[in-house]
Protein backbone atom coordinates (compact mmCIF):
# COMPACT_ATOMS: atom_id res chain seq x y z
CA UNK A 1 0.00 0.00 0.00
CA UNK A 2 1.29 3.44 -0.94
CA UNK A 3 2.28 5.81 1.91
CA UNK A 4 -0.39 8.32 0.85
CA UNK A 5 -3.10 5.66 1.09
CA UNK A 6 -1.80 4.55 4.49
CA UNK A 7 -1.89 8.15 5.68
CA UNK A 8 -5.45 8.65 4.44
CA UNK A 9 -6.58 5.36 6.00
CA UNK A 10 -5.01 6.35 9.32
CA UNK A 11 -6.80 9.72 9.25
CA UNK A 12 -10.13 8.03 8.54
CA UNK A 13 -9.62 5.56 11.40
CA UNK A 14 -8.74 8.40 13.80
CA UNK A 15 -11.83 10.33 12.73
CA UNK A 16 -14.06 7.29 13.23
CA UNK A 17 -12.62 6.60 16.68
CA UNK A 18 -12.96 10.24 17.76
CA UNK A 19 -16.58 10.36 16.59
CA UNK A 20 -17.64 7.56 18.97
CA UNK A 21 -17.33 9.56 22.24
CA UNK A 22 -18.88 12.60 20.53
CA UNK A 23 -21.88 10.55 19.43
CA UNK A 24 -22.18 9.05 22.92
CA UNK A 25 -22.24 12.53 24.46
CA UNK A 26 -24.84 13.71 21.95
CA UNK A 27 -26.97 10.65 22.72
CA UNK A 28 -26.75 11.29 26.48
CA UNK A 29 -27.61 14.96 25.95
CA UNK A 30 -30.60 14.03 23.83
CA UNK A 31 -31.89 11.51 26.39
CA UNK A 32 -31.30 13.93 29.25
CA UNK A 33 -33.23 16.68 27.51
CA UNK A 34 -36.42 14.69 28.07
CA UNK A 35 -35.93 14.84 31.81
CA UNK A 36 -35.20 18.16 33.49
CA UNK A 37 -35.97 17.02 37.02
CA UNK A 38 -34.37 14.17 38.91
CA UNK A 39 -35.88 10.77 38.22
CA UNK A 40 -35.96 8.09 40.88
CA UNK A 41 -36.11 4.31 40.72
CA UNK A 42 -37.92 4.18 44.06
CA UNK A 43 -41.40 2.80 43.38
CA UNK A 44 -42.68 3.50 46.90
CA UNK A 45 -46.00 5.30 46.80
CA UNK A 46 -46.54 8.54 48.69
CA UNK A 47 -49.61 8.29 50.93
CA UNK A 48 -50.76 10.60 53.71
CA UNK A 49 -53.81 11.99 55.46
CA UNK A 50 -54.29 15.77 55.48
CA UNK A 51 -56.63 18.54 56.60
CA UNK A 52 -57.77 21.42 54.39
CA UNK A 53 -58.56 25.02 55.40
CA UNK A 54 -62.16 24.00 56.14
CA UNK A 55 -60.87 21.36 58.58
CA UNK A 56 -62.03 18.54 56.33
CA UNK A 57 -59.83 15.42 56.34
CA UNK A 58 -58.64 13.93 53.03
CA UNK A 59 -56.39 11.10 51.94
CA UNK A 60 -53.70 11.34 49.31
CA UNK A 61 -53.87 10.01 46.65
CA UNK A 62 -57.61 10.49 46.35
CA UNK A 63 -58.75 10.74 42.75
CA UNK A 64 -57.73 8.61 39.79
CA UNK A 65 -55.86 10.47 37.08
CA UNK A 66 -54.66 13.45 39.13
CA UNK A 67 -51.04 14.55 38.80
CA UNK A 68 -49.75 16.44 41.82
CA UNK A 69 -46.98 18.94 42.45
CA UNK A 70 -46.17 18.52 46.15
CA UNK A 71 -44.18 21.07 48.13
CA UNK A 72 -43.38 21.16 51.84
CA UNK A 73 -42.79 24.60 53.32
CA UNK A 74 -43.96 27.32 55.68
CA UNK A 75 -45.61 30.63 54.87
CA UNK A 76 -43.42 32.87 57.02
CA UNK A 77 -40.38 31.64 55.06
CA UNK A 78 -38.44 34.50 53.45
CA UNK A 79 -36.22 32.54 51.08
CA UNK A 80 -37.19 29.27 49.37
CA UNK A 81 -40.97 29.21 49.80
CA UNK A 82 -41.88 32.55 48.14
CA UNK A 83 -39.81 31.56 45.10
CA UNK A 84 -41.43 28.12 44.91
CA UNK A 85 -44.95 29.49 45.31
CA UNK A 86 -44.33 32.04 42.56
CA UNK A 87 -42.90 29.29 40.38
CA UNK A 88 -45.99 27.10 40.89
CA UNK A 89 -48.22 30.07 40.13
CA UNK A 90 -46.41 30.68 36.84
CA UNK A 91 -46.43 26.96 36.06
CA UNK A 92 -50.20 26.80 36.52
CA UNK A 93 -50.67 29.75 34.18
CA UNK A 94 -48.61 28.00 31.51
CA UNK A 95 -50.57 24.78 32.03
CA UNK A 96 -53.81 26.65 31.44
CA UNK A 97 -52.40 27.97 28.15
CA UNK A 98 -51.33 24.52 26.93
CA UNK A 99 -53.87 22.72 24.72
CA UNK A 100 -53.03 19.27 26.14
CA UNK A 101 -52.22 20.08 29.76
CA UNK A 102 -55.23 22.33 30.33
CA UNK A 103 -57.45 19.24 30.00
CA UNK A 104 -55.42 17.19 32.49
CA UNK A 105 -56.31 16.99 36.18
CA UNK A 106 -53.29 18.64 37.81
CA UNK A 107 -53.17 19.95 41.37
CA UNK A 108 -50.68 21.78 43.57
CA UNK A 109 -50.50 20.71 47.22
CA UNK A 110 -48.61 22.87 49.70
CA UNK A 111 -47.94 20.95 52.93
CA UNK A 112 -47.17 23.25 55.84
CA UNK A 113 -44.25 22.22 58.03
CA UNK A 114 -45.26 24.91 60.52
CA UNK A 115 -48.95 24.20 61.18
CA UNK A 116 -48.96 26.11 64.48
CA UNK A 117 -48.27 29.39 62.67
CA UNK A 118 -49.71 28.72 59.23
CA UNK A 119 -53.32 29.31 60.24
CA UNK A 120 -56.33 28.40 58.11
CA UNK A 121 -56.83 32.08 57.22
CA UNK A 122 -53.20 32.57 56.18
CA UNK A 123 -53.22 29.38 54.12
CA UNK A 124 -56.46 30.40 52.44
CA UNK A 125 -55.08 33.82 51.53
CA UNK A 126 -51.67 32.67 50.33
CA UNK A 127 -52.38 29.25 48.78
CA UNK A 128 -55.97 28.08 48.42
CA UNK A 129 -57.26 31.40 47.15
CA UNK A 130 -54.99 31.30 44.11
CA UNK A 131 -57.10 28.90 42.05
CA UNK A 132 -59.08 25.67 42.21
CA UNK A 133 -55.87 23.73 41.48
CA UNK A 134 -54.14 24.99 44.66
CA UNK A 135 -54.73 23.45 48.08
CA UNK A 136 -52.84 23.75 51.35
CA UNK A 137 -52.57 20.84 53.73
CA UNK A 138 -51.77 20.37 57.39
CA UNK A 139 -50.84 16.99 58.82
CA UNK A 140 -50.80 15.70 62.36
CA UNK A 141 -47.27 15.74 63.75
CA UNK A 142 -46.62 12.00 63.39
CA UNK A 143 -47.83 11.92 59.77
CA UNK A 144 -45.86 15.06 58.91
CA UNK A 145 -42.61 13.61 60.25
CA UNK A 146 -43.27 10.37 58.35
CA UNK A 147 -43.80 12.29 55.11
CA UNK A 148 -40.69 14.41 55.66
CA UNK A 149 -38.65 11.24 56.23
CA UNK A 150 -40.14 9.53 53.18
CA UNK A 151 -39.31 12.50 50.95
CA UNK A 152 -35.89 13.06 52.59
CA UNK A 153 -36.64 16.79 52.71
CA UNK A 154 -34.08 17.42 55.48
CA UNK A 155 -36.13 19.79 57.65
CA UNK A 156 -34.45 21.31 60.72
CA UNK A 157 -36.61 22.96 63.41
CA UNK A 158 -33.77 23.38 65.92
CA UNK A 159 -32.66 26.75 64.49
CA UNK A 160 -34.21 30.17 65.14
CA UNK A 161 -36.03 29.75 61.84
CA UNK A 162 -37.01 26.52 60.15
CA UNK A 163 -34.46 25.25 57.64
CA UNK A 164 -35.52 23.00 54.77
CA UNK A 165 -34.33 21.86 51.35
CA UNK A 166 -37.38 23.00 49.43
CA UNK A 167 -37.58 20.23 46.87
CA UNK A 168 -40.64 20.09 44.63
CA UNK A 169 -42.11 16.68 43.81
CA UNK A 170 -44.18 15.74 40.78
CA UNK A 171 -46.32 12.75 41.73
CA UNK A 172 -48.16 10.39 39.43
CA UNK A 173 -51.86 9.63 40.07
CA UNK A 174 -50.90 6.51 42.07
CA UNK A 175 -48.57 8.52 44.34
CA UNK A 176 -45.28 7.49 42.73
CA UNK A 177 -42.61 10.18 42.45
CA UNK A 178 -42.12 11.05 38.76
CA UNK A 179 -39.68 13.94 39.18
CA UNK A 180 -37.86 15.82 41.92
CA UNK A 181 -36.94 19.47 41.34
CA UNK A 182 -34.26 20.94 43.57
CA UNK A 183 -34.05 24.59 44.62
CA UNK A 184 -31.82 25.23 41.60
CA UNK A 185 -34.30 23.84 39.08
CA UNK A 186 -36.65 26.74 38.44
CA UNK A 187 -37.14 26.64 34.67
CA UNK A 188 -40.87 26.68 33.89
CA UNK A 189 -40.42 25.76 30.18
CA UNK A 190 -38.30 22.73 31.09
CA UNK A 191 -40.78 21.61 33.74
CA UNK A 192 -43.55 21.85 31.14
CA UNK A 193 -41.52 19.67 28.76
CA UNK A 194 -41.15 17.12 31.59
CA UNK A 195 -44.88 17.19 32.31
CA UNK A 196 -45.85 16.88 28.64
CA UNK A 197 -43.45 13.98 28.20
CA UNK A 198 -44.80 12.12 31.25
CA UNK A 199 -48.47 12.62 30.40
CA UNK A 200 -48.02 11.90 26.67
CA UNK A 201 -46.35 8.59 27.59
CA UNK A 202 -49.51 7.59 29.49
CA UNK A 203 -51.90 8.37 26.59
Amino acid sequence: MKPSKIFIASILILLAVSLIPILMLLNQWGAGSQSYGITTSDSQQIRFRWQDVNQQVHHYPASVGTYTYLFLGFLSCSEICPIRIKQLDQLEQRIEQDALLAKVDIQFIFVTIDPDNDSFAVRQAMIDGRSKRFVSASLVEEDLYSLEFLLSDNINRELTTISHVGNLFLLAPNGNIERIYTAKQLSIPKMLIDLNHIISAQL
